[in-house]
């Protein structure tokens, strides 16, 4: 197989999609483009509190697997009430997630 950071950006997130984690990324692909610290996306999405510091170690072995970047600092949102950074994921991820979800749905 080819280098998974070498793959169009659509292979890449169905490769990532056969993963238990795409539950979650189709999840916060759905609330926008709105910056959370991982405190607020554990709440977005449901998760328990603290969850989404896990799901963003996992996701920092697929970026670096795949070349890409799934959530990146948000540069104009400033820190939550802890001081802790904001996210978001890239437009064009996001776009490609919920591509997917739909083709998914529709399976």
């Amino acid at each position: 197989m080819a280098d998974p950071r070498d793959l169009p950006l659509g292979q890449k997130l169905r490769l990532i999609r056969r993963r238990g984690m795409w539950t979650h990324l189709v999840a916060i692909a759905r609330l926008g483009d709105a910056p959370r610290s991982l405190t607020e996306w554990d709440e977005a999405i449901g998760l328990q509190p603290n969850k989404m510091r896990s799901l963003k170690a996992i996701m920092a072995k697929l970026e670096r697997r795949f070349g890409l970047s799934l959530l990146v600092p948000a540069a104009d949102a400033g820190p939550d009430a802890a001081g802790n950074p904001r996210y978001v994921m890239p437009p064009r991820v996001r776009k490609k997630i919920l591509e997917l979800a739909g083709e998914a749905d529709g399976e």
